[in-house]
């Protein structure tokens, strides 16, 4: 039986309400109560319902990395259960430990911000798009540092994310700039770096985002401005994920209500920027490169079940 909370967070996955960090607190939220509430006696009728639930979950999850990661966090937790021969109680008590570290949105924020110091010049100019909740810890922590003169944002087109981030760092008394996306080029030619979030951080080093950001890349590349990702370890898809799906822009998400047979809505709300236009990835790892992510990839273990419902999507 699927979980009252897990189809209402299916609604807000569809509805894109969510970025890719707080999805991921929300799905081990949400899975973590499906088990606490399950009345199953044994550990097999609890691995059953939690599979009916999480398939109904993947099929409206967005190409996100963290919510795909704690799925994956919660299943090896209960397929180890199971093999060990571990009683229910005994897995619910070793959920408090998965909820504890992921229940502060900026718990890396420091590690992630100390591993840029020494690549910033002095009175930085950033230049970031959209929002990224790990990128807006980042850029506050920095300030905090003293180490930024200004933040430039580009609102992030069509749901305006940028304008959120903006706010965010005035409301911080952080001297920011807020633009069009149109402006993009000038925003950039006037910074120093970009730093940027990502939804996924792929296995080759590319990084899904919100779309712009690619445009954004391209044009660090033309004005030789380098560009960080920056995401905790957490972005990185350690799953093999279904085909990318770029989820199309819709009239309603437009506010563009005009319909005729000769009218088509184009776009997409994500786009991939490859990995030999990024600098480094900056997490709480340290700052890595493209080169790294194969061997954290590989020394991570991975859901079996979960596997194989991603090759078969």
């Amino acid at each position: 039986m699927i979980s009252k909370n897990i189809s209402q967070l299916a609604d807000r996955f569809r509805r894109l309400e969510l970025h890719a960090a707080h999805g991921g607190r929300e799905v081990l939220r949400v899975l973590t109560d499906v088990i606490y509430e399950n009345q199953a006696i044994v550990i097999s009728d609890l691995v059953t319902d939690l599979h009916e639930n999480i398939r109904y979950l993947l099929d409206s999850l967005p190409p996100y990395a963290p919510p795909l990661n704690n799925i994956n966090l919660i299943l090896l937790l209960v397929e180890n259960a199971l093999t060990n021969g571990d009683n229910i109680a005994e897995v619910k008590s070793q959920l408090g430990s998965l909820q504890k570290d992921a229940s502060d949105p900026l718990a890396n924020r420091d590690r992630i911000a100390n591993s840029l110091l020494n690549i910033l010049p002095p009175d930085t100019v950033v230049y970031t798009h959209t929002l990224s909740e790990t990128v807006l810890g980042v850029l506050l922590e920095l300030h905090r540092m003293g180490k930024l003169n200004m933040v430039i944002v580009t609102e992030s087109r069509p749901n305006n994310d940028g304008w959120d981030t903006a706010r965010r760092l005035a409301e911080h008394n952080l001297n920011v700039r807020l633009t069009i996306d149109a402006a993009m080029p000038a925003a950039i030619e006037f910074a120093h770096l970009m730093l940027s979030g990502a939804e996924i951080i792929n296995i080759d080093g590319s990084v899904v985002g919100k779309v712009g950001a690619y445009s954004a890349a391209r044009l660090c590349e033309l004005y030789k401005k380098p560009l960080y990702i920056v995401a905790d370890s957490n972005k990185i898809n350690y799953i093999s994920w279904k085909d990318f799906y770029p989820n199309p822009i819709t009239t309603t998400s437009l506010g563009f209500y005009y319909s005729h047979p000769s009218l088509d809505i184009t776009g997409n709300y994500f786009d991939v920027t490859p990995p030999h236009l990024i600098n480094a990835y900056a997490t709480e790892k340290g700052l890595i490169t493209a080169s790294d992510i194969p061997s954290l990839v590989s020394n991570t273990k991975v859901s079996l079940w979960l596997a194989q419902q991603m090759s078969n999507s």
